[in-house]
């Protein structure tokens, strides 16, 4: 990942977020943002579908009629939720019994004015027990008394876990002997803490604790409640001390008992064991924000779960699997090796022969042509003068396992690095033969990105044909005069030539002709090399270059998806943490 693909990369998230800030509903970009972090999850082979369920609902919750919001009861085996809602009814709305579990279907406690409108609502979550009630003192608010969370009964723990997606709300219930109880901390609160835009801790049976226990138990329980939020997550949950145990059972008046809770609990009111827990339920609070915080808190807590599973921190910048200096040295040791295999000094070998053959064909005269002819007839040509040929039989001369070896190196300490959630994705994509095949159609696109190649020429090429043409028109006329001459024909004259003396006309005619062919010959020989060794230094530099480009792009093509699909969502994660969770 370079500076600049870094760079774009904030800028991008920084964009993203000023869209869904000035979206008609940001919230629908957030949901859309919910999609887009499950699609990169699924390039890194995460697991999605409760995050795509999860969205489903959402989409499906967002769509309900009515003003109400759906608060759930959550608690242990004997902490008091049905006689919390009782006690809030003013009636028996769902018993309770020391028998154990008394609760095993939901319960549901609802307005009155709101009965049909939240039908639809309550038949999606499953409720088929609806009570209904006249107070306007609490809000529009819809309670369900659910199975405990520790049952005995697995399928109401089953039944508590299936409904908790889909509330709005929790009130989560427990009492001096259990509010630090395993289940309810490590298999509850911290999974939905995170999740949930409105709830409370409601520690029941307060009648129960002296002044200070009460207090130590709020200490404790928000100091827990602390721990167990989401860094940078500004809002608490409140602890909330009730009491709903009926008292006047034990034959003292129900006034005086209320009197001497709240003398115990601190709590002021007309009903002191549930003022605290009936001025939070109406404490004005629009139910819509509270189901759409809700679906933007999940959306939020998926995304960044994703990301965690991911080994991506979002509130840091992003970081590739692959640094870009250990990313670059990898890339130019990995092409030096593919590049062996390709054979560049061959390469050069093979260009320079091309262009001198060319010019033979060309600069030779007719003898030169037809000694080409030959050349190429007899398949030499194609050997050892043929650079496009040369360049598709790379695979012949060289394996490109020394460049493989190279980039699994590199990896290594990568892949070690990894989140366990997504090292079998990437040990995948490091896979010898994955690697390979990756090189090779880097190789194979590199060849054929540089089309036919051509050798260059030269118009001098023609000229020098063109003499050698009469030259061989010279040397043919002489030889037949010299055999004339030897056969008996006419006297000759001579030519006088230093250090032989006098020589024969025919004979020095001849021998001219030959030097001026083979100077000519010369001549062309050293401007075709000229010629071909640039050529040739030109098509090496331009191979190498692009075979490195292509390495360099497409070589780790398998660990730069991973890569993208990192990124991703490390920017759905980023932007989701900063502009969503306060939806």
């Amino acid at each position: 990942m370079t500076d600049q693909r870094m760079t774009a990369t904030r800028l991008a998230t920084a964009s993203v977020g000023e869209a869904l800030d000035s979206a008609p509903d940001p919230l629908d970009g957030c949901l859309r943002m919910l999609l887009d972090a499950a699609g990169a999850a699924d390039d890194l082979e995460l697991p999605t579908a409760a995050v795509r369920e999860t969205h489903a609902d959402a989409i499906r919750r967002l769509g309900f009629p009515g003003d109400a919001y759906v608060l759930a009861l959550v608690g242990g085996t004997g902490v008091g939720k049905s006689s919390l809602l009782n006690a809030l009814a003013g009636v028996t709305v769902s018993p309770a019994s020391a028998r154990r579990p008394t609760t095993s279907q939901p319960i549901a406690w609802v307005p009155a004015a709101e009965r049909d409108a939240l039908a639809p609502l309550l038949g999606w979550l499953g409720v088929g027990d609806v009570r209904e009630h006249a107070a306007d003192d609490l809000g529009p608010v819809a309670i369900l008394d659910l199975p405990d969370m520790d049952s005995v009964a697995t399928e109401h723990r089953a039944r508590v876990e299936a409904l908790l997606p889909r509330v709005d709300a929790v009130a989560w219930v427990t009492d001096p002997e259990k509010y630090h109880d395993a289940v309810l901390h490590d298999d509850f609160l911290r999974a939905w803490l995170p999740r949930l835009a409105r709830q409370a801790v409601v520690v029941n049976k307060a009648d129960r604790l002296g002044p200070e226990d009460g207090r130590r138990i709020r200490r404790d329980l928000e100091a827990d409640l602390a721990r167990g939020q989401r860094a940078g997550d500004r809002s608490s949950v409140p602890v909330i001390l009730t009491s709903a145990a009926p008292s006047s059972a034990t034959g003292r008046t129900e006034a005086a008992d209320r009197r001497e809770a709240a003398d115990r609990t601190g709590v002021t009111g007309s009903e002191p064991e549930l003022a605290g827990l009936r001025h939070w339920l109406a404490d004005g609070v629009a139910a819509k924000a509270i189901v759409r915080a809700r679906v933007a808190a999940t959306a939020v807590d998926l995304t960044l779960g994703l990301a965690r599973d991911a080994g991506i921190d979002a509130t840091r910048s992003a970081t590739p699997f692959l640094d870009d200096k250990a990313r670059a040295a990898a890339i130019e040791e990995a092409t030096s090796a593919v590049l062996r295999a390709v054979d560049l000094p061959g390469l050069e070998r093979q260009a320079e022969a091309a262009t001198r053959a060319l010019a033979r064909a060309r600069g030779t005269g007719p003898v030169g042509r037809l000694t080409s002819l030959l050349y190429r007839a007899s398949g030499r040509a194609t050997r050892v003068a043929d650079p496009d040929a040369f360049l598709v039989r790379w695979r012949d001369r060289g394996p490109l396992s020394p460049a493989v070896e190279v980039l699994r190196d590199a990896l290594a300490m990568p892949l070690r690095a990894a989140s366990p959630a997504v090292r079998p994705v990437l040990a995948a994509a490091l896979e010898p033969t994955e690697l390979r095949k990756g090189l090779e159609r880097a190789v194979d696109r590199a060849i054929s990105g540089l089309g036919p190649l051509t050798p260059p020429t030269s118009r001098w090429w023609s000229v020098i044909g063109f003499l050698q043409t009469l030259a061989t028109a010279g040397i043919a006329l002489s030889a037949a005069w010299v055999v004339f001459w030897i056969l008996g024909g006419p006297p000759a004259s001579s030519v006088q030539v230093p250090v032989l003396g006098s020589v024969p006309s025919p004979f020095a005619s001849l021998v001219g002709f030959l030097a001026a062919g083979y100077l000519l010959a010369r001549l062309l020989g050293a401007h075709a090399g000229w010629v071909g060794r640039r050529w040739a230094q030109r098509l090496r530099d331009r191979v190498a270059a692009t075979v490195q480009t292509e390495v360099s792009q497409r070589g780790l093509l398998p660990l730069d998806m991973l890569e993208d699909a990192r990124l991703r969502l490390w920017t759905a994660a980023s932007t989701m943490d900063r502009t969503c969770r306060r939806r």
